[in-house]
């Protein structure tokens, strides 16, 4: 009896274990965006190619204003860092970028 029920509680939590493998092979399949289409200003550090984003620029802009090499560019609430930046210095921008909550963080940084 005691083998039975430990049959199924492993049954029934092995389920889920599968379906968690479909949704991550799904969103990795979506990672490879391609983002030359963006354009970008000499003034402005952050562009914006959609009106569906879910960061907030002011916010953006604010976590990446203390790393003057960094540029940032959103596409569909997803977040694209470029630019160089100092070892040190790359968890706590990290840090920020992902306290807006977006879907993706791109870090395409170099490291100085």
């Amino acid at each position: 009896m005691t083998f039975m029920l430990l049959a199924a509680l492993f049954t029934f939590s092995c389920k889920g274990k599968e379906e968690d493998k479909s949704i991550d092979a799904t969103s990795t399949e979506n990672t490879g965006r391609d983002v030359t289409g963006d354009t970008s200003t000499a003034t402005s550090p952050i562009t914006t190619t959609t009106d569906s984003m879910t960061v907030n620029e002011d916010q953006l802009r604010d976590a990446i204003k203390d790393y003057p090499n960094v540029t940032a560019t959103v596409n569909n609430g997803e977040v694209t860092l470029t630019g160089s930046i100092e070892r040190d210095q790359l968890p706590k921008l990290m840090q920020r970028v992902q306290a807006l909550n977006p879907k993706k963080v791109n870090n395409n940084l170099s490291i100085k």
